[in-house]
This record gives C-alpha cells, structure tokens and sequence, in this order.
C-alpha cells in the first residue's frame, strides 16, 4: 500500500495508523528541504525581498508581513507561453503582503529545480489578450531591475 502523507496533520495521522509513519516521515523531511533551498536561492537571488518584508513591517506596525507560497509540484516554464523557447521545470513561489483578513500579491517567482536560477513572471496585456513572460534574474541572461517599494 503507498502512503498518503499530506501536509495537515489528519493525513499524517491517518498514515500512522496504517503503519506508515516511515514513509511519511520522509516525505515531510523532503518537502521541508525543497522549501528551504527554494528559499535559499530566492533569497541569494532576490535579496530585495528582505527589504520588501522590511518595509512592510516598517509601514503598518506589525499589522501585516510579507508571506511566501510555495508550490512543490513542479511546472514546465516557457519564456513567453506555450511553444516558445523552453526554460525548464521550475517550483512557483508567490509574494505576497498578509494582512488579518485579506492579502495582497506582490509577485510570483519561479525558482528551477537544480535551485540556481530564478524567474520573474511577469503578466502582459494587449488589446484583449493577456499573456505571460518570465523574465531571468541576475546574471543568467537578463537583468531586470525591480524597484523597492
């Protein structure tokens, strides 16, 4: 039988009373692990995220606070939509300032899965489309200066 291990607490239970807490004991190590280089190479990547959470707190005392997502199913990213140039899998990370009952979204970054490059996505419209573009970050092929709020 495969285990069923969640991220709450009741699949994790569920799993133990069917004898596989091993199993899931693992998976919960290996999606902490992805989250922590994920954040890592965002960090080193886009270290204006600091100053954004920074400045969050600095404005609003302490009423809100910078908020990151992240989505550990991996996504193939073309640059600009399906059919153009293939850039690789990538995990989603969003950005967003939480607030106690609403949120508000900052950006979404994609961070690739050998965990050394990161992408900005970025949405574009025209007349009555809309579409996206990544974008790389830092010294891989472009450089895209984001300004501190």
């Amino acid at each position: 039988m495969a285990a069923v291990c969640g991220s709450d607490d009741s699949e994790i239970s569920t799993a133990l009373a069917f004898g596989e807490a091993e199993e899931c004991t693992q998976n919960a190590k290996t999606r902490e692990d992805t989250i922590v280089k994920i954040s890592d190479c965002l960090s080193e990547q886009m270290p204006e995220i600091d100053d954004w959470a920074a400045y969050v707190d600095l404005k609003n005392d302490g009423q809100a606070y910078l908020y990151q997502t992240y989505d550990l199913e991996t996504e193939e990213v073309y640059k600009d939509g399906a059919g153009s140039e293939y850039l690789g899998e990538y995990y989603s990370v969003h950005v967003s300032e939480m607030w106690e009952d609403h949120s508000v979204s900052w950006s979404t970054f994609y961070v690739s899965v050998n965990f050394d490059k990161v992408l900005w996505k970025d949405m574009v419209g025209l007349a009555d489309s809309e579409f996206e573009v990544y974008t790389f970050i830092r010294g891989v092929e472009k450089f895209v200066v984001l300004s501190k709020p």
